[in-house]
């Protein structure tokens, strides 16, 4: 049986999803066939494809993460370069032989963004990291905080960002489309979005029956996307851990 992961962003509340991916692995799922990760989903996954979930644990509950509400920017994105040097240096990075790791970018060329999806599992271990890089790199002003959809359009079409790659969340932040090209048999996203679910253009491409989904139990305010806090983020790992515990893992068969 061949098993697909969609692994969205979600800023802090990536939290949730680790905690969610750490339990189905002690549980067993510890590898999945093809990986479709957004921005902090690509973090998340690729610490879990290349097998080093203590890691992500930590990252996410010990404190390394621990910037509360401060960030910088550089060009106006998000100065994540921590987070990436935690991937760049990792010892083990040995990938699942036939096995594929999709992520996504929004590619700004001459005022017009293009959704860029590469499969990183072709590439060496730094060359993945580059696009997952990509992947992560969300508009963001020091002063304002976070860019709107509607002030990313507009810097695009007034040419500000010309020859950045940009956050996949900016182009679809939940994409299937490679794992059902893959011909997986079943589809598990981790969405770190209350009550998700899948939109009408994505299930007339599917089974419905083959996708399942897990969710946080209760919203979680957009405010706190970029609260990566250790108190926030242990609260939220916890939960996800929690509900990855009682998961029916039956749901997962054929």
């Amino acid at each position: 049986m061949r098993l697909g992961v969609c692994l969205p962003g979600g800023g802090a509340k990536g939290a949730f999803q680790a905690g969610v991916l750490e339990s189905l692995y002690h549980r067993g799922i510890k590898k999945y066939d093809s990986y479709a990760c957004t921005s902090i989903g690509a973090i998340n996954g690729y610490y879990l494809y290349t097998e080093n979930v203590d890691k992500m644990k930590k990252v996410w509950i010990s404190g390394q993460n621990n910037k509360g509400k401060r960030f910088k920017s550089v060009d106006n994105i998000i100065d994540n370069s921590e987070d990436i040097k935690k991937l760049y240096e990792l010892k083990n990075y040995k990938i699942r032989e036939n096995s594929s790791f999709y992520i996504n970018y929004l590619q700004v060329r001459n005022k017009v963004g293009k959704e860029i999806i590469v499969d990183i599992s072709k590439f060496d271990h730094k060359n993945r990291v580059n696009y997952i890089k990509y992947s992560c790199a969300l508009p963001y002003n020091q002063g304002k905080g976070l860019f709107s959809m509607q002030e990313v359009k507009q810097y695009i079409e007034e040419g500000k960002f010309d020859g950045f790659n940009l956050d996949g969340g900016m182009a679809r932040n939940t994409y299937i489309d490679p794992l059902i090209e893959d011909n997986v048999d079943k589809i598990l996203i981790i969405s770190t979005r209350h009550n998700f679910k899948l939109p009408q253009n994505v299930i007339s491409k599917i089974d419905r029956n083959k996708v399942i989904i897990i969710s946080p139990e209760k919203p979680i305010d957009n405010k706190e996307l970029l609260n990566f806090s250790t108190e926030f983020c242990s609260k939220l790992y916890k939960e996800g851990y929690e509900i990855g515990s009682k998961f029916n893992l039956d749901l997962l068969k054929i």
